[in-house]
């Protein structure tokens, strides 16, 4: 598709599936997509148990056979998929169109100033139980979609952790996609863990 194409498919209702890494998607991306970063052997796996299966889909995959093979993919396991964005992030700037940013934080700032975020954890809920960061709030990953639109603004920064920043980027692109300025903790609770930070658990 080209960025015309995509940027009315958008104006439409359809979702920008963004398959690069979390730390390229940061960097910039498309107002509005969505980041699930692509494994060629669950990327479908993990769609079905993120996005509605009728949400009609834009694939943005770097290099473009990327997006091909994944657009490929998600329509053989069911998603209604428009096509994919040819020419990449390059072609929708050459096209005039404006991009987005997703703000990052490292461990070491969020330990040091923990007070002033708000952190939202989007692993699963054993993982949350085994250890988190302490006064953080779940909302897994699997469940963003469909929960994101009850998250209430806590007044202070949000910042999105996970294990290292899959989960973490797909559910801060979900919140940003409603209009939240969420920031992409970078490093996770590996690095979190690794430090040695203190955690509450149960």
């Amino acid at each position: 598709m080209t960025p015309e194409e995509v940027l009315k498919a958008q104006q439409e209702g359809a979702a920008v599936l963004d398959l690069r890494t979390p730390k390229r998607f940061a960097t910039e991306h498309l107002r509005g997509a969505v980041n699930l970063q692509f494994n060629r052997a669950d990327l479908v796996d993990r769609a079905e148990m993120v996005l509605p299966m009728d949400l009609p889909l834009v694939v943005h995959g770097e290099p473009v056979a990327i997006g091909k093979m994944a657009a490929k993919l998600l329509e053989e396991g069911g998603f209604q998929v428009l096509g994919h964005l040819e020419g990449g992030l390059k072609s929708w700037k050459e096209a005039g169109y404006d991009t987005a940013t997703l703000p990052t934080v490292d461990v070491d700032t969020l330990h040091d100033q923990l007070e002033d975020w708000a952190v939202v954890d989007s692993r699963d809920g054993f993982e949350f139980r085994y250890g988190r960061v302490p006064g953080s709030i779940l909302l897994p990953w699997t469940e963003a979609w469909a929960e994101a639109g009850d998250f209430q603004d806590p007044g202070k920064p949000v910042a999105v952790i996970c294990g290292d920043e899959v989960r973490s980027s797909l559910v801060a692109s979900i919140l940003a996609r409603l209009g939240h300025t969420p920031s992409l903790v970078m490093g996770g609770m590996v690095d979190w863990i690794e430090r040695d930070y203190e955690q509450e658990k149960g």
